[in-house]
């Protein structure tokens, strides 16, 4: 150590106070990296960190690996994929190949569907229409995204007429987690897409088995990140972790909520991006049922038409019927009017759906369900939402989120994809490049 003396101490004093303590601290790093959550990020950056030479530790908040893809085998007594359950965008998905060299069963998605108006199938006309309207829509939101406007969709979507809280709800809610006038027309824009796959064993199965060789400590959550030139402190509760950087894989829901705080701050910058790159609604109800009532056969869609808002927010779900041919249907809520319905809790999510089905079917739907289970991501202190979209004017919050800051602390996740946000695939290549990011670095 460097000898200071007592006036030199004297006269750096004020300065000293002011400063960050943690600023210039020398210590022994007890490994290289601290990988913060062990998702789909966490794993892939704590593999890859590892692969290039460097030691890790992998600490993880919840009592299981994989956060936002868990499949679930006690509920049903089957596969039930709590969160992620589409392979989206199979011509560059990492999972479709492990599967597939991997003994599971994988297979493209179907593209049966069924579309109702109350209890009766809809018309050509009206089919006609739907399509008119929503293609009217997505063309304008393509517009506005092609050429860099970073407003809602809200500000560019034409009169649907008796169309719009459908189309709202369908190319909004249920596919992006919000409505639209929270999420941005250019973030929407630079979304990849592709053939979508499914995991009959579950998609959290799959990924479960492709992280078997990453070391991990559970039930560890962390509440402080000290940071400076010389190197990262983590705080949890089950003691400290010193190491030359870290990389802070948690939602933006979570950063947002202040659960892990930063010592110093984070720039004000950073803080704003994650401010705007916020996470969507999402309420996942599940039936398993005796009967197919719906007219579609396995990993078949059934829709219908919204007539109704609640403040201003359509209402309405998606549902993925008999799932993998298993007899449990996804039925899914998403945006404000999830957040709203998710105040009444899990009674409220049931009874809303099942009302809506009885509505279409008839009231036999309710001796048909064998079993149901209802989960809130906006809930989960794990997550606090489904997954991040930019609100308008926030699309450069991406980018942002992905630069390091002093060469210590690293963002990785779905929510910092490029062009595969919102999606299993996304959150795994962001750690892979936080990972070579890193190691460059270090």
């Amino acid at each position: 150590m460097i000898a200071i003396s007592r006036r030199s101490f004297l006269l750096g004093g004020a300065a000293t106070l002011a400063a960050p303590l943690y600023v210039g601290r020398v210590y022994a790093a007890d490994v290289d990296v601290v990988v913060i959550g062990a998702g789909a990020a966490g794993v892939s950056a704590s593999r890859e960190l590892r692969r290039r030479g460097l030691t890790v530790t992998t600490i993880e908040a919840d009592g299981r690996i994989g956060g936002r893809v868990h499949t679930d085998y006690e509920i049903f007594g089957a596969p039930y994929d709590v969160g992620a359950h589409w392979l989206h965008f199979g011509e560059e998905n990492p999972f479709l190949e492990y599967g597939q060299n991997n003994g599971f069963d994988m297979y493209r998605a179907p593209d049966e569907e069924v579309f109702y108006v109350g209890n009766r199938l809809i018309s050509e006309d009206e089919g006609r229409e739907l399509e008119k309207a929503r293609r009217k829509a997505l063309s304008a939101i393509s517009k506005a995204g092609r050429k860099g406007r970073d407003i809602a969709p809200a500000d560019v979507v034409p009169d649907l007429g008796d169309w719009a809280l459908t189309v709202n709800l369908y190319e909004g809610a249920y596919e992006i987690a919000k409505d639209f006038d929270h999420f941005s027309c250019a973030d929407w824009y630079t979304a990849e897409d592709g053939t979508d796959w499914y995991c009959r064993e579950g998609f959290g199965a799959l990924f479960a088995h492709s992280a078997r060789d990453v070391p991990v400590t559970l039930n560890t959550a962390a509440s402080k990140v000290r940071w400076g030139d010389q190197g990262v402190e983590v705080l949890t509760d089950n003691g400290t972790i010193r190491a030359r950087a870290v990389v802070v894989t948690v939602s933006t829901g979570v950063l947002a909520s202040g659960d892990i705080e930063f010592d110093p701050p984070l720039p004000v910058k950073k803080q704003e991006a994650i401010s705007v790159l916020t996470m969507g609604h999402y309420i996942h109800v599940a039936l398993q049922l005796k009967d197919n009532f719906f007219g579609v056969g396995e990993d078949g869609y059934f829709a219908f038409k919204s007539t109704e808002a609640l403040n201003g927010a359509p209402m309405g779900f998606g549902a993925l019927v008999d799932a993998g041919g298993h007899g449990i249907t996804y039925c899914d809520l998403g945006g404000e009017f999830a957040r709203q319905l998710s105040e009444e809790g899990s009674g409220g999510m049931y009874d809303y759906v099942l009302e809506e089905l009885k509505k279409t079917f008839g009231s036999s739907v309710e001796s048909a369900v064998l079993n149901s289970s209802t989960f809130d991501w906006t809930a989960s202190p794990f997550t606090y939402g489904s997954y991040a979209s930019a609100e308008p004017g926030g699309a450069w919050s991406r980018a942002e989120l992905r630069r390091p800051e002093a060469g210590r602390i690293w963002f990785a996740g779905e929510a910092l994809s490029e062009n595969d946000w919102a999606t299993v695939a996304g959150a795994h290549k962001s750690g892979l490049a936080a990972a070579a990011e890193i190691s460059g670095t270090l």
